[in-house]
């Protein structure tokens, strides 16, 4: 029997399906973790990691689904806001899953937290309060993202003949546990906002997680003032990566991977509005380029730099947790917790 605590599922923040405008929104407020019930029920471990796997199946076949039926190229061809059309410029899509649905089964006999969330009809996302303002490189994908993902629950929503409520658990910008979150139960996946490649809390992503086929992937470009004389200096990521005396800026989109490419690099993350944030650094000399995966910068408004393509592509998947994975409490709240794998090969 389920554990789920259905009388406080009814959160203050439901996640907004609609598109958006170019208006400006504030970032919703951060919600109270510790307050939230876990997704628990009288199941057993086999059971535990089935549903967490069908949840992953269900995600995948949904996706390949809406690739299919190109409901993806429609929405590129609104997007941004701002500047309808301008996403399939800097949208990548991510061949990991191609659009053949005949062998993109849908799991049946749905167990543990998978059938858990098709019974009580609420399955609870993971997001990042990050303003909604086009200051943000977010902006440009966010809403695409959202979209993306609101066509994968329809797919799941009229193969299973449930509605689900889509409920947002929503935690501050920068480095987080997301890992650990997802262990406790306290969200039932994580949205695209970590890329396939990268690291949380002292493992790879890859590794200390379950994760779905790529719904969303993008390239860096590194973006020089056409006043510098780096732009004649730099045309390629090894040309960047061969001066280290040059510092670079970066969003919350960017930064892991500037650093993981260029450690001896100074990089500079901007984690809210660094696309201004970004501009006014370099336009006072404190900084020597940007790096982003626009791009143009003129898609934001922003003149005056010559966009180089690093050939570099990140791609963000939906998250689920994985078995074997303890991440243990150091006891400091301000702290990422290292996690471990209990069973490593």
């Amino acid at each position: 029997m389920s554990l789920w605590n259905r009388g406080i599922a009814t959160l203050t923040f439901a996640i907004v399906m609609q598109m958006f405008t170019s208006s400006v929104s504030a970032a919703p407020k951060v919600s109270d973790i510790d307050k939230l019930p876990s997704r628990t029920g009288d199941w057993s471990a086999a059971e535990v990691a089935r549903g967490r796997e069908q949840l992953i199946r269900a995600f995948d076949a949904g996706w390949i689904r809406f690739i299919a039926a190109r409901k993806d190229q429609a929405i590129l061809a609104k997007e941004p806001p701002n500047q309808p059309g301008a996403a399939k410029n800097y949208v990548v899509r991510m061949a990991d899953c191609l659009p053949q649905p005949e062998i993109a089964h849908w799991p049946e006999q749905p167990v543990g937290m998978f059938k858990d969330i098709l019974d009580t009809g609420i399955i609870r996302q993971l997001v990042q309060g990050v303003p909604e303002t086009p200051a943000n490189t977010s902006w440009y994908f966010s809403n695409i993202g959202r979209q993306y993902q609101a066509g994968v629950i329809a797919e799941i929503e009229q193969h299973y003949g449930v509605n689900l409520k889509v409920e947002s658990v929503v935690v501050a910008p920068g480095r987080l546990p997301i890992t650990s979150i997802l262990n406790d139960g306290k969200i039932d996946f994580v949205t695209q906002l970590n890329a396939t490649g990268g690291n949380s809390q002292g493992l790879r992503r890859r590794v200390s997680r379950r994760f779905s086929c790529t719904m969303s992937a993008s390239s860096q470009f590194i973006h020089i003032p056409v006043d510098s004389k780096l732009v004649e200096e730099i045309n390629s990521l090894d040309d960047l990566m061969a001066r280290p005396d040059i510092s670079i800026c970066a969003g919350p989109l960017t930064t892991q991977t500037a650093k993981a490419y260029m450690p001896e690099h100074t990089v500079r993350t901007k984690y809210v509005n660094d696309l201004t944030g970004c501009d006014k650094a370099i336009k006072k000399g404190k900084l020597d380029v940007i790096i982003n995966p626009l791009h143009d910068l003129k898609v934001a408004g922003i003149d005056g730099y010559k966009s180089v393509h690093t050939l570099l592509v990140a791609g963000t998947p939906l998250w689920v947790a994985a078995e074997g994975i303890e991440c243990p409490s150091d006891g400091n709240p301000k702290t990422e917790d290292e996690c471990f794998e209990t069973d490593a090969p």
